[in-house]
């Protein structure tokens, strides 16, 4: 067995690739969320200039069969001694030995790149046997950091629902009003949106993850909106904005064009802000808006950390139900090798 980097430029060692780590991915979950080919290749050929973060993947190989898929990243702006990776081993390759060579690779090009913090996440079912990726980590001195629920929302939400939600929750949100767009943010918002999207890595709640603030201007907010577009996405936000004209909340729902599942993304709220029920306003808003964008919409996916009782009990309110459990782990790394 061979384990190899793969250029995504190359269609046949790229489609082979693509089609172990669905099959990795998929196997024992329910409706599995996976990267579409064409959106996860745009990702890979991200113009170099562009890019906040560096990618590679790396595919095992049995003979001419690939047998196990990894994902490697790493940011470029900030936490730069963080890198992440994702292993898949397909069912029938399981038990020798492939994802322990895959791991093998991903610790050694990570410490090549003075990367000391190993990150990656494990997909558990709500009820049943534990996965086995969690004793893998354990056994090569990772630590359980962090658990998220992944639930989904059926769409659409009846208008009916969402009219007594909002009902609800504005007359405890006086002095504040919320505004939606679809796709690039406006201008006038462009700066304090950016900011907003930087502190996401603080604010959230990561358990005892090891993560530094993102560092976020207009530039890289540009950057993600055109590689949205070359993804073939469209964003739907709603942001909360103060009597004084700041910007203090939002929320990101991304949809792909042409398929009927869309993805929850940032929502945050400031911490001085909170007390008023925006974060419920601010995801009805959103819901409303996708609600009206795309009817063919049949759910909306989000992560949330199980310890974040606030926003799951708005996402609660709203019909969102549980059909796993994320967990992430961490672990400081090899030491790092010479420069290359």
């Amino acid at each position: 067995m061979d384990i190899s980097t793969v250029d995504p430029s190359d269609s046949g060692a790229f489609n082979a690739w693509y089609a172990a780590y669905v099959a990795a991915t998929s196997h024992g979950r329910t409706d599995t969320p996976v990267w579409e080919k064409g959106e996860l290749l745009a990702l890979l050929l991200e113009d170099d200039d562009h890019r906040t973060w560096e990618r590679e993947i790396a595919a095992a190989v049995d003979g001419d069969t690939v047998v196990g898929s990894a994902w490697i990243d790493w940011p470029m702006k900030d936490n730069l001694n963080r890198g992440e990776f994702i292993l898949g081993v397909v069912p029938d390759a399981r038990h020798r030995g492939v994802g322990a060579a895959l791991y093998e690779h991903v610790a050694t090009r990570l410490a090549a790149r003075h990367r000391t913090v190993l990150a990656t996440r494990v997909n558990q079912p709500v009820d049943g046997p534990s996965a086995p990726g969690s004793r893998f980590l354990e056994r090569r001195g990772f630590t359980k950091v962090n658990v998220d629920a992944r639930r989904v929302l059926p769409m659409p939400v009846a208008p009916e629902r969402l009219a007594r939600l909002h009902d609800e929750a504005a007359g405890e949100a006086d002095g504040y009003t919320i505004t939606t767009w679809v796709g690039a943010c406006p201008e006038r918002y462009g700066a304090q949106y950016a900011r907003l999207k930087s502190l996401l890595s603080t604010q959230a709640p990561l358990g005892d993850s090891v993560y530094e603030p993102e560092s976020w201007d207009v530039d890289r907010l540009r950057n993600e909106e055109r590689l949205l577009a070359r993804q073939n996405r469209v964003s739907v936000t709603a942001l909360a904005v103060a009597d004084d004209g700041a910007p203090v909340g939002h929320t990101q729902i991304v949809l792909p064009k042409g398929r009927d599942h869309a993805f929850q993304w940032d929502t945050l709220v400031l911490p001085e802000h909170r007390g008023h029920r925006l974060g419920m306003l601010l995801k009805v808003a959103n819901v409303r808006a996708l609600n009206n964008l795309d009817a063919s919409c049949r759910r909306v996916t989000t992560w949330n950390a199980v310890s974040n009782d606030a926003m799951n009990a708005v996402n609660d309110a709203l019909g969102y139900r549980t059909v796993e459990v994320t967990e992430d782990w961490e672990k400081q790394g090899r030491e790092p090798l010479p420069a290359m």
